[in-house]
């Protein structure tokens, strides 16, 4: 029986390690890092001198990800050891996926390794079908209390005081998140429910396009003066408390942290009614029939509890940053439990029949070592992660028992109030005394739902490993298993024990990821195949978890040829080993078998016989000498050894190494682009061509080659020319031409051009050219008026778009007849980690990626005076922004359209003032500048997004565009933002000076309108011709951005104001 299990337990792993490494591409990722002790935590290579800020997004593939599912760097901390550590956390298209987090460790700039979960192949929708209100809603039901503590305005300000924040809340605050659920990924909203009754914190994830909800996780992790305290379970003991007058003492100091106070609750419920304990002479005998006594020991422990980890480990309180430690005795009747809820501790005065006051030293550390994990990696208390939440607590409340009370220190907890002589609830030297699992998946492991997935049964395994690498022990395990662990002393293992903590695991480790962070933690601190690095490996082998380090253990770190290159031919496979051992080396004489196989084929193998000693940490590089034969093409090589004396067979393989064979040739040239003409106004009967041709061969061309070239125009006569090349030339390379003969593209219409070289010894044709490279010249306009109707219109515009925005004409967009112009953005998660929102003023310093452009050729040579009108609406994407990037801010920024006249700008800059309801206006722009010439007019936008299926986003729409020597009616834009309309000063303290001219008399309406689009000031305006002016007064209205439209019966203007 026990046989079976081992293999199932050792197939377990393998499969969980080659499903890490599925996620990954292995090929890619053994060209940057090696395999770290037969799992998938990375060995960086020294030689590549990778850098960790850049690493993985410089490597997507490699990890698996791509340019929309990639990382962002959310932490960088340091440590006494040197080494810096980068946090990773992925985002798929903008949204957060949980428990995909990212360790990058580095040292002296260069990374040295990396460890946590990436997720590949995530194909969801991120638009919910629902608002984070009504997925509270859902939550809420579900969780189904009598009472929340938001709903308690006494919890409320309490949190407000200790969080020291007076926006702190217990009200949900949803997260929109990617959540991996069994095999599927769901898109969900996150958020943390806290419930007074009866008392319950859970994360709820609701599913964010039925409302069903997914899972739940439990947040509450269970379980300046001097004074004398008579505790309950510490004997007489000194203690910091506050003087707060003559003969007044309370529970409170502050040379812990940043300070420990400790409430008495009464045997209630609510936090909020809470008062402190209190003595009269700070000798605190407060032993009574209500366990007072309790209280000292709470505090005590407290303060024992934040002195270890500031003296073994440095560390400031459990957030490391001086948080108070808030506790809270006597929660309750008959509450037999102590717990961390992410706020605060809570004690329970037990049931009296079983359980006595839970405020002993070990429980105390206990659950206040929940915080630190929370602060560090921060485990999910669910399944193994939870288990290791619990062990840790459990491992640091054993230590602080022994730091404080090294006499009557033990590796039972909870012994001291257990009524029944039982000895506690847990053993961590024997766990199987208490119904824990002392092997990983051996007996008592719990396998269903219970417990949280067994968190304080399967806790068993990490509290062994722990005992075993402090004590040391020899036995057999559940597996079958014989084990030898030398301890190193409960100091040295708790080092190792909080390196691994609160620098290698992730929210989601499980415990090959607790060994790996185990042994890269013992080697940090005491050296690589140091005597705790060696018996770190070796306690986790005795629960079950991994192999000892081993002697003799042979890695295969890579291939190094063949490589890529021309008429490889027939060629050898060299491949490069590791010793990975620690003491014992192989010696001369020894032979190791190879082998390797070339695209599935055939076994080829060899012997290698060492010639001298092959010691551990040695790398020796081989070249098998039985060869293959390549055929043109690419090809894919696994590589492998079987060494009798190798325990370990994991790392053996390489696998997917890949090369190309290209063929041996030095004739290849061909056309690889044509740089000019580009589309454009008034092209011209001598515009020049320029291509670029590139060297596809093996070796070079010398210069003096002649190369033939030609070029031709829709189906017309070819143009042949000659080039000469001035210097040599080498694989890869290009060069560029202008052909002597140039295209007359004077007439108005569309250009097919075809280029291709006519080497006259290269006879691999298929990439010698290019076609269907289209120049167009339109139509040039004159008093004319574009409606986009035009069967003829692709003949009149010049669009220019990137592949993030979009520009055409559209049914969408039209403010009379059925077509207008539609100008918009793409799919802004596209370029989410590239996209810099704007602020108003630097809209066309950034996001060029975004660019649309739309361009109009006017021939206005017989004209004295030039106008121009349009009708413009637009639209942004308020409530989408909102929803993902939070109330408060100007979104219209996203939405935004400029004029451009010969590439100069004209005016200014145009944004929505509402976010889908704003009518079409009509704008005019004065261009007497330019009457007598041609000139161009582009309209560009940098909008953000397109529409989604359920949001209206950022788009631009033109109709009815006309250019004409006659003035058009409208109030006139002429120079800077709209034209001889201007406002000062922008911002002021509320009083604004607005001018602007008119080119008749006409009513104007005056509307100020705030950032929601409400109207907050409307009147009439009898305006004259020419100049007129009047003052805006907002002393009223709070400060903010606002919006000031004027608005004539032909046409509106909007500008921006500010009042501060």
């Amino acid at each position: 029986m026990k046989k079976t299990s081992a293999f199932i337990c050792s197939l377990f792993i393998i499969l969980c390690i080659n499903f890490s490494f599925a996620q990954k591409n292995i090929l890619k990722l053994s060209q940057i890092a090696t395999f770290k002790n037969n799992s998938d935590w990375l060995k960086f290579k020294a030689n590549k001198k990778l850098n960790p800020e850049t690493l993985i997004n410089d490597n997507l593939e490699a990890f698996g990800l791509t340019k929309t599912n990639n990382v962002k760097n959310i932490a960088k901390t340091s440590d006494n050891l040197g080494f810096t550590h980068y946090k990773f956390q992925q985002y798929y298209n903008g949204v957060k996926v949980e428990n995909a987090v990212y360790l990058i460790h580095a040292k002296n700039g260069i990374a040295v390794s990396g460890n946590g979960n990436t997720y590949s192949g995530i194909n969801v929708g991120i638009v919910p079908n629902f608002s984070s209100e009504k997925a509270i809603q859902y939550a809420t039901k579900h969780i189904n209390a009598e009472k929340y503590m938001w709903e308690n305005q006494a919890e409320e300000n309490l949190l407000k005081t200790m969080k020291n924040n007076s926006k702190a809340t217990y009200f949900p605050q949803p997260e929109l998140i990617i959540l991996k659920d069994k095999a599927n990924y769901k898109l969900a909203y996150k958020m943390s429910v806290y419930a007074q009754k009866p008392i319950s914190n859970n994360y709820v994830f609701v599913d964010a396009q039925n409302g069903e909800i997914i899972k739940t996780i439990n947040r509450i992790q269970n379980t300046d003066v001097p004074g004398i305290a008579h505790t309950k379970y510490a004997g007489t003991q000194n203690i910091i408390t506050d003087s707060v007058g003559p003969g007044v003492y309370r529970l409170r100091e502050t040379t812990n942290g940043g300070g420990i106070q400790t409430f008495n609750m009464n045997q209630g419920t609510n936090y909020g009614a809470s008062v402190d304990f209190t003595d009269t002479d700070n000798d605190w005998n407060n032993v009574n029939a209500q366990q007072d006594e309790a209280a000292t020991d709470a505090h005590f422990g407290a303060e024992k509890t934040l002195a270890y980890f500031k003296q073994k480990f440095n560390r400031d309180s459990y957030d490391n940053a001086n948080a108070i430690l808030y506790g809270f005795v006597h929660y309750d009747v008959n509450y037999a439990n102590a717990s961390w809820d992410g706020v605060r501790m809570t004690y329970g005065d037990g049931d009296g029949s079983q359980y006595s006051a839970l405020t002993s030293l070990d429980v105390a550390g206990h659950e206040i070592s929940h915080a630190v994990t929370e602060h560090s990696a921060n485990l999910i208390y669910q399944d193994e992660s939870g288990a290791l939440n619990e062990s840790f607590s459990d491992i640091f409340g054993t230590c602080i028992e022994f730091f404080a009370d090294s006499a009557n220190g033990d590796w039972y907890i909870g012994e001291d109030f257990d009524l029944t002589g039982a000895n506690g609830f847990r053993s961590m030297s024997d766990p199987n005394s208490k119904q824990n699992p002392d092997t990983y998946y051996g007996q008592y492991w719990v396998t269903d739902g219970s417990d949280m997935g067994g968190v304080h049964t399967n806790s068993g395994v990490q509290n062994y490993w722990f005992y075993l690498l402090s004590d040391g022990g020899i036995g057999t395990n559940d597996l079958g298993r014989t084990y030898n662990v030398t301890g190193i002393g409960i100091d040295s293992a708790a080092q190792i024990a909080y390196r691994n903590l609160t620098v290698y695991l992730t929210e989601s480790s499980n415990y090959m990821d607790a060994r790996q962070g185990a042994i890269a933690a013992a080697e940090d601190l005491y050296g690589s195949c140091s005597m705790a690095a060696q018996q770190t490996a070796n306690a986790w082998y005795a629960v079950g978890v991994g192999y000892p380090i081993a002697e003799n253990d042979i890695w295969v770190l890579g291939i190094t040829s063949p490589v890529t290159g021309c008429g490889v031919g027939t060629d050898y496979t060299t491949v490069q080993l590791l010793n990975n051992g620690c003491s014992t080396g192989i010696t001369a004489g020894d032979t190791i078998p190879v082998f390797y196989r070339v695209d599935g084929t055939s076994i080829i193998g060899d012997s290698i016989i060492l010639v001298s000693n092959f010691n551990p940490g040695d790398t020796l590089t081989y070249t098998i000498q039985n060869p293959f034969t390549y055929s043109i093409g690419v090809h894919t090589i696994d590589a492998w050894t079987k060494y009798s004396h190798d325990p370990e067979v994991l790392n053996d393989t390489i696998y997917g190494y890949s090369f190309e064979n290209k063929l041996q040739q030095n004739i290849d040239v061909g056309v690889t682009k044509i740089l000019s003409p580009i589309s454009g106004c008034h092209l011209s009967n001598i515009e020049p061509v320029k291509i670029q041709i590139r060297f596809f061969g093996c070796d070079s061309l010398a210069a003096g080659e002649n190369i033939a070239v030609g070029y031709k125009i829709n189906s017309g006569t070819a143009i042949l020319d000659t080039i000469v090349l001035p210097s040599s030339i080498f694989p890869g390379d290009s060069v560029e031409f202008t052909f002597s003969t140039k295209a007359d593209l004077s007439a108005s219409g569309s250009y097919n051009f075809s280029a291709w070289t006519q080497f006259d010894v290269d006879t691999l044709n298929t990439n010698d050219g290019i076609t269907n490279y289209i120049v167009k010249n339109p139509i040039s306009l004159s008093n004319d008026t574009v409606t986009f109707e035009e069967s003829n219109i692709n003949n009149m515009i010049v669009i220019n778009t990137t592949t993030h925005s979009h520009a055409a004409v559209s049914t969408q967009a039209h403010n009379t007849g059925a077509k207008g112009f539609l100008m918009t953005g793409g799919n802004a998660m596209d370029i989410i980690n590239i996209l810099e929102f704007p602020n108003g003023s630097n809209t066309w310093q950034i996001n060029s990626f975004l660019s649309a452009k739309v361009s109009f050729c006017v021939d206005a040579t017989a004209w004295t005076t030039a106008n121009m009108r349009f009708d413009l609406k637009q639209t942004f994407g308020k409530t989408a922004y909102e929803m993902f990037l939070g109330a408060g801010n100007d979104y219209s920024v996203a939405s935004n359209l400029r004029v451009l006249v010969n590439g100069v700008q004209k005016g200014g800059t145009y944004n929505p003032t509402l976010e889908s309801t704003d009518p079409f206006a009509t704008h005019l722009i004065n261009l007497d500048a330019y009457a007598g010439t041609n000139f161009t007019v582009t309209f560009e936008t940098r909008n953000i997004s397109k529409d989604t299926i359920i949001f209206t986003m950022d788009n631009a729409y033109l109709d009815n565009i006309c250019f004409s020597e006659l003035p058009q009616n409208s109030i006139e834009e002429v120079s800077n933002a709209f034209q001889n309309m201007s406002v000062s000063p922008n911002p002021s303290n509320g009083l604004f000076n607005l001018q602007f001219d008119a080119i008749k008399n006409t009513n104007v309406e005056i509307q100020v309108l705030d950032v929601l689009g409400r109207s907050i000031r409307n009147e009439n305006y009898n305006a004259t011709a020419g100049l007129n002016r009047m003052a805006i007064d907002l002393g009223v209205q709070p400060k903010g951005v606002y919006f000031l439209r004027l608005q004539s019966p032909n046409g509106s203007v909007v500008k921006k104001i500010i009042k501060e």
